[in-house]
C-alpha cells in the first residue's frame, strides 16, 4: 500500500512527511514531524495536534496506536503545538520577557522596569516623554530596517507559482515533477465546485479546466494561489513588481500565517526573510516583513525589474516567433509547447 503524504504545521513554519506507512505509530509520527522542521527535541516536545476541519485534537493518551487507527488520510493537515520541557513558564511566555509585551516578528522584548524608562532616570516628565518618543523612533525605525528578504529564483518552466509555494513551505527549489500534487490538489477542487468554478469564472469549461490545469504547460495564476492558499490555509501575499501592489490572497481565512511571492508579470519567485533569522513563513499579522516586501518591490520595479504584459514585445528563443502581449504568448506556448521566451 502507498504511504500517506501528511501536511505538517507548526508555529514557525509547515512542511510535508511523505510516505508514511499507516502501521507508523504515533510516537514515530511526532518524532518525524519534529525531525522535518528542525525541532531540537530536548527542548521542545509535542503538547497537542490538531487534525480535520474544523480542526480538533488527536486523542494523544495512548502514543503506541498507529496512525492508521487514528482514521488520518493522505492530504490531511496535521498541526503540531509544542511547549517547553522543563518550563513551568505559562503557555506562550518566554523566559526573561514580560508577558505583556507582544512580540514583533517571533522576536520577545523585555518592557522596562518601573525605575526607568528607555534607560534615562529622571523626575523630569517632559524631558521623560521626548526622549522616549526620540527612543520609540529609533525603535520603530530599527525594526523596519534589520529585515532582509531575498528573492529566491526559481526555474522557469511553468511550474513557478508551485515551485515558489513549495519552497516557503519546504525550503528547497525541487524539480517540477515534484510538485505536480499541487496541480492535483487544484484539479479535485476546482472539480468538487462546478457552480462556482464555472466557465464565466475559469474561462474554459470545468472539465477542460481540470485537464488542463494538471499538463506540465499549464501556467498558474490568481485562481490556483487562491485556492492553494485556502487548502494550506496559509495566506500567500504576491507582490507585483510592476505597480508595487501587495495582493493578500486567503486574506478572508484569517490564516495565522503567510508566505511570500514576487512576481514580474510573467513569472513568481519565492521571498526568504535571509536577515535577522531566516524564514520563509511569516506571522499574517507582521506588518514590519510586509513594509520590507514594498521597499523591495519599489526597488525592484525602479529596476524595471518586470514586464508589462499588455504591451510588451517577446522573442521565442525555440523557433525565433515575436509576440506582443501575454495572451499571444500563451497562445504561442499553448500550441507550440515551447516556453523559452526573452523580452526583445
Amino acid at each position: 500500500m502507498t504511504g500517506l503524504n501528511l501536511r505538517i504545521r507548526f508555529p514557525d513554519g509547515q512542511g510535508v512527511l511523505k510516505g508514511i506507512e499507516g502501521s507508523t505509530t504515533l510516537e514515530s509520527l511526532i518524532a518525524k514531524g519534529l525531525d522535518t522542521m528542525n525541532v531540537k527535541q530536548d527542548v521542545k516536545e509535542c503538547s497537542q495536534i490538531l487534525s480535520g476541519f474544523p480542526p480538533k485534537p488527536l486523542d494523544m493518551t495512548d502514543k503506541s496506536v498507529t496512525i492508521e487507527s487514528l482514521g488520518l488520510k493522505s492530504g490531511d493537515t496535521l498541526i503540531f503545538k509544542l511547549s517547553d520541557k522543563t518550563s513551568s513558564l505559562p503557555s506562550g511566555q518566554v523566559f526573561g520577557t514580560n508577558p505583556s509585551t507582544p512580540a514583533q516578528n517571533g522576536v520577545e522584548t523585555a518592557a522596562p522596569s518601573n525605575s526607568e524608562t528607555n534607560g534615562i532616570i529622571t523626575n523630569d516628565t517632559n524631558r521623560v516623554l521626548e526622549n522616549s518618543e526620540e527612543s520609540l523612533n529609533k525603535r520603530l525605525k530599527t525594526n523596519s530596517s534589520d529585515i532582509v528578504l531575498k528573492r529566491v529564483v526559481v526555474p522557469a518552466d511553468n511550474s513557478c507559482l508551485f515551485t515558489s509555494i513549495n519552497y516557503c513551505m519546504c525550503g528547497e527549489v525541487i524539480q517540477s515533477e515534484h510538485i505536480q500534487f499541487m496541480r492535483e490538489i487544484i484539479s479535485a477542487t476546482v472539480s468538487s465546485d462546478q457552480e462556482k468554478y464555472s466557465e464565466a469564472f475559469l474561462g474554459k469549461s470545468n472539465e477542460k479546466y481540470c485537464s488542463w490545469i494538471q499538463t506540465k504547460d499549464a501556467w498558474g495564476g490568481a485562481i490556483e494561489v487562491q485556492i492553494l492558499a485556502e487548502y494550506f490555509q496559509v495566506m500567500i501575499v504576491v507582490v507585483d513588481t510592476q505597480s508595487v501592489s501587495l495582493t493578500k490572497f486567503g486574506e478572508f481565512g484569517n490564516f495565522d500565517q503567510m508566505m511570500m511571492l514576487i512576481y514580474d508579470g510573467i513569472h513568481y519567485d519565492a521571498l526568504c526573510q535571509q536577515s535577522p533569522t531566516r524564514k520563509s513563513i511569516f506571522s499574517s499579522k507582521d506588518e514590519r516583513v510586509l513594509d520590507t516586501a514594498r521597499i523591495l518591490g519599489e526597488t525592484e520595479r525602479k529596476a524595471h525589474n518586470y514586464t508589462d504584459t499588455t504591451g510588451f514585445t517577446l522573442k521565442c528563443l525555440v523557433c525565433g516567433h515575436k509576440m506582443k502581449g501575454q495572451k499571444e504568448a500563451q497562445s504561442h506556448a499553448m500550441s507550440t509547447k515551447h516556453t523559452n521566451f526573452s523580452e526583445v
